[in-house]
């Protein structure tokens, strides 16, 4: 929770823990099951990493992961899961926008 509260990125506490995304999914689900946190939180903690993508100028983030890279891919360097289908961060916030 100290980390959570210290404002770490997803991908830092991966990298910080040694969890792949789905872990790091789990894990969330268990502090919500204990009441130690609640969906909300995590829902307003996603959108305010969003925020951060765009303004770090990411070109391309990934869904399942958080990994940013400054090039397009298809499937993330991190995870490999295949993310040609989905928005990248930037564009989304666009449209979401209404930009």
């Amino acid at each position: 929770m100290a980390d959570l509260k210290a404002d770490m990125s997803d991908s830092q506490l991966m990298e910080k823990y040694g969890l792949s995304f789905q872990g790091l999914q789990d894990l969330f689900a268990k502090l919500i099951h204990a009441k130690l946190a609640t969906e909300t939180y995590f829902q307003k903690r996603a959108m305010k990493q969003a925020a951060r993508s765009v303004e770090k100028d990411a070109e391309s983030t990934c869904p399942y992961c958080g990994y940013r890279a400054k090039k397009r891919f298809t499937h993330c360097p991190r995870c490999n899961q295949d993310v040609s289908e989905w928005l990248d961060t930037v564009e989304l916030t666009k449209i979401l926008s209404f930009e």
